[in-house]
């Protein structure tokens, strides 16, 4: 396969097809990455065994490991590998031929030593080799092809290479016939006695084959030693000095069950110093078909087990043979793994520089545009993959800080001021196989230059080329065949007017997330003097977690075997998404659900813990209730991309000091600052600009808070800055909301979260409330947050049961909750009256704890002052 498309006309008007070999060899510059480091350790593998070969000459008593495995999943480039090995050191000045370096310096001198002491033989492709072929005369050619061609190939100057005394004329005439013998015999050895011949024919066959395999290995040994010494002598002379060693390259060794077998058998029947073999395969591959031989021969040999145990066994036996003899032949160290091309490399492929880069085709390769928010931002398929246009240049430093930290960007990547800020689910699908990437950066190269599409037509060609790399995904991963067949067939379908379309009725897919904690800030102390019921209810302690949002795993669930479900491969993953954000934005998007929401895709980055204790609850008093911190429910994933990343940013930017609080006020104004912090970013990305969350300076925004010595003051000042962008995206989502599309998802969380985020449910003190609290006399210019606050009075019963419906969903998840359940067993469960008598008890008394000094909804809502007594809706005006 090639790594670059040289044969590819240059970027014109109108898109021709051109034809590409599947692989060939090229030079140092035109290789991506992977493929040079597989290079770079091939070539010190080969200049150890050279070493190795001119000290060892002789040493006949010990067993050797002469291969190497280049592995790698398809389309790594293996091929590639293999064919510009052998180029390499057939002509290494051509091959460096490039910009001078210090990593080209130091490979000129390795190949420049290599060039005369390794000689390639024939490479050996085993795809198209009949699985009965005999290897072992196979090899035997390819050794006697080399020597012929040493003894006739014509020197520097043109004249014959040939040997000039006749006694060493003669040694080489020994080891071409020490090789025919060795060809002749490697029949009797390799293949089956024909069981048609007469008895006594067939048993001095057996006879003659027993004979030539118990002298083969010391009469091949000594050939070996010949030949070497032959290649030699007109490369160095006959001083007896260095030795050439031959290598022999074998591809697609993963083809087969037999073919792969027979190779491993092979490199142990021939092992010598002075022969290297260079095996291509998946690794596993590899492994797999090595365990179906060994099970093979244990169902043809009558020594397989009966029934489900007795499979099991013997597939349990099958593995631990395959793993004692991979090792044997080709031990952990002996393995050069091709790894996928990393995305920011992907971004830029070619990296010839002729041809225009797959990051700049995507940048003219045009979504679907519309009336709906989204359609007005995200303008081409670079909008979903590259956040340099949704993040500010402060948040985007931070960003890449971040992702430098989890060891998802290197440090060099910014270096380029045309280098990408890829989001998660971009490092997902573009992280690709070398072939895969050549197929990508064609697909989308032929939907650009296949010319203007109608305004109907528009972001079809996105379309089709996520779901020709989705499907490419799926059938290149490891997913077993019921998953395969419904993402194929059930899930990304046709609809009736033939366009391609997600099915996701029945919610067949699911998110499952990877967080991992950032920081805490422990709540102040309460009162030991009473917020609550005596002795038998209290709050015992509360944290705010900050969480690092890693990656969205996704997870298919099987929609006819219940119970069933595979995670899909990252790959796989990264293009269902893109293929998803992508069907959204069309004016009636493509996804089709029996739900609210297609699929649940909230990312969870905060949660507020409690420990209650709840006396009167009989069975399990100590609960431990969690409230994550709900974003708005968005369609399509670019957009909590780009609120994971702001967030992210703003972690990195909050120093380690800030959530180490010392005194209990302190640690109240630090927790109204992240909830603030928290609702300004919903804003930014819920806002037509789609994120460019702005942090200011000095004077106003996040950053004159971190900066601040007086930070109740600059808290405050901040905290009216936050209530006027909410005001101000209120009246925008007055004036442009086009329906059910992200203003309208905005103006949903803003009615129903935003006035429950300052309560005690989520909040470290009854303080936090101030967000929420206009100033006397203070009213937004264009009167968005008086509509807000008029829609929230028009609503308070509504809020006020959301409320208790949400505190009990999070008492029903607890630990404590399961322990009871579990408790209760199959006679009582869920539905007896245990359970739902201790879920009122903790209900409750958690009220009854929190609400001791009245309903803090109505001071929310509707700017009453607290009163004391129980909580009640009954008394709103």
């Amino acid at each position: 396969m090639a790594t670059t498309p040289h044969e590819a006309p240059e970027a014109g008007p109108q898109y021709l097809p051109t034809p590409l070999a599947e692989a060939r060899a090229f030079a140092w510059a035109d290789l991506l990455t992977p493929t040079r480091r597989g290079l770079q350790e091939l070539f010190s593998w080969l200049e150890a065994a050279c070493e190795d070969n001119a000290s060892g000459a002789g040493i006949s008593s010990e067993h050797l490991s002469t291969s190497l495995l280049v592995s790698g999943a398809r389309g790594s480039g293996k091929t590639t590998l293999l064919l510009s090995a052998v180029q390499a050191l057939r002509d290494w000045k051509s091959f460096v031929r490039g910009p001078p370096s210090p990593e080209v310096a130091s490979l000129s001198r390795t190949l420049e030593r290599l060039e005369r002491r390794v000689l390639w033989l024939e490479p050996l492709d085993l795809e198209p080799v009949p699985s009965q072929a005999n290897l072992l005369a196979t090899l035997l050619v390819r050794v006697r092809a080399a020597l012929d061609h040493s003894r006739h190939a014509k020197g520097a100057r043109g004249e014959s290479a040939r040997w000039a005394s006749s006694i060493l004329e003669e040694g080489a005439e020994e080891t071409w016939g020490k090789l025919d013998h060795l060809i002749r015999d490697a029949s009797f050895m390799w293949e089956d006695i024909p069981s048609t011949t007469d008895a006594r024919v067939r048993a001095e066959q057996q006879i003659r084959a027993s004979e030539i395999y118990a002298n083969f290995q010391p009469r091949f040994a000594d050939a070996m030693e010949d030949v070497a010494r032959t290649l030699s002598m007109p490369r160095f002379g006959a001083s007896g000095g260095e030795q050439v060693l031959l290598v022999l390259p074998i591809d697609n060794v993963d083809r087969s069950i037999e073919h792969l077998y027979n190779i491993v058998k092979l490199t142990r029947m021939v092992a010598s110093r002075h022969l290297w073999f260079v095996l291509a395969a998946g690794h596993q591959e590899f492994q797999r078909f090595m365990e179906r031989s060994f099970q093979r021969e244990l169902i043809v040999s009558g020594q397989a087990g009966i029934g489900s145990r007795g499979q099991e066994e013997t597939l349990a036996i099958a593995r631990r043979q395959a793993a004692t003899t991979l090792r044997r032949a080709l031990p952990p160290s002996y393995r050069i793994a091709l790894a996928p091309v990393e995305p920011h490399e992907a971004w830029r492929f070619p990296v010839d520089g002729k041809e225009e880069s797959l990051g700049s085709l995507l940048r003219r390769l045009r979504l679907p545009t519309g009336k709906r928010t989204e359609s007005r931002v995200l303008d081409t398929f670079a909008d979903l993959l590259d956040l340099n246009g949704r993040l500010m240049p402060d948040v985007a430093r931070c960003y890449r800080e971040a992702l430098r930290t989890d060891g998802a960007e290197s440090r060099d990547t910014d270096a380029r001021p045309d280098e990408p800020l890829l989001q998660h689910v971009g490092r997902l699908a573009l992280k690709l196989p070398a072939r895969t990437l050549q197929d990508l950066w064609l697909a989308v190269r032929r939907e650009v230059l296949s010319g203007l599409h109608s305004e109907e037509e528009q972001g079809e060609a996105a379309v089709r080329v996520a779901a020709e790399m989705l499907r490419n995904a799926i059938d290149e991963s490891d997913l077993p065949a019921w998953a395969s067949e419904q993402l194929h067939h059930r899930i990304v379908r046709p609809d009736d007017q033939g366009r391609i379309c997600l099915d996701l009725t029945g919610r067949p897919i699911r998110r499952s997330k990877r967080t991992s904690l950032h920081g805490v800030l422990q709540g102040p102390p309460s009162d030991p003097g009473g917020n609550g019921t005596g002795a038998h209810a209290r709050v015992l302690g509360t944290e705010v977690h900050l969480r690092r949002f890693h990656e969205v795993v996704l997870v298919l669930e099987d929609l006819e075997e219940r119970g069933r479900e595979a995670p899909l491969p990252s790959n796989v993953s990264g293009w269902f998404m893109l293929l998803h954000d992508v069907l959204m934005l069309f004016e009636q998007p493509r996804v089709l659900s029996a739900d609210v929401t297609a699929l649940e895709m909230s990312p969870e980055m905060l949660v507020t813990v409690h420990e209650l204790w709840a006396g009167r609850a009989r069975g399990e008093p100590f609960v431990q209730a969690a409230f994550w911190w709900p974003p708005p429910s968005w369609n399509t994933f670019i957009e909590f991309a780009v609120l994971t990343a702001q967030w992210r940013a703003f972690l990195v930017r909050l120093s380690k000091g800030f959530l180490s609080a010392s005194g209990g006020q302190d640690v109240s104004l630090r927790a109204r600052f992240i909830q603030a912090a928290w609702v300004e970013n919903v804003c930014s990305v819920a806002g037509l600009t789609l994120g460019r969350w702005d942090w200011g300076d000095e004077r106003q925004g996040v950053v004159s808070v971190l900066r601040a010595s007086q930070l109740d003051a600059a808290l405050e000042r901040y905290e009216q800055q936050v209530r006027d962008t909410v005001a101000h995206l209120v009246t925008r989502i007055q004036e442009r909301s086009a329906g059910y599309d992200r203003l309208w998802t905005a103006w949903t969380w803003l009615r129903n979260e935003l006035p429950l985020q300052v309560l005690p449910e989520f909040a470290l003190a009854s303080d936090a409330r101030s967000l929420l609290r206009q100033p006397p006399g203070a009213a937004s210019e264009d009167g968005g947050w008086e509509a807000l606050v008029k829609d929230w009075r028009a609503q308070a019963p509504r809020l006020v049961a959301f409320r208790q419906q949400r505190v009990r969903d999070v008492m029903n998840l607890s630990s404590a909750a399961g322990s009871l359940r579990q408790a209760l067993g199959a006679g009582g469960g869920r539905a007896s009256a245990a359970y739902y008598g201790w879920l009122d008890t903790v209900v409750e008394a958690w009220f009854a704890v929190v609400d001791h000094d009245g309903d803090p909804l109505a001071g929310v809502v509707l700017g009453l002052t607290p009163r004391l007594g129980p909580a009640s809706t009954d008394e709103h005006p």
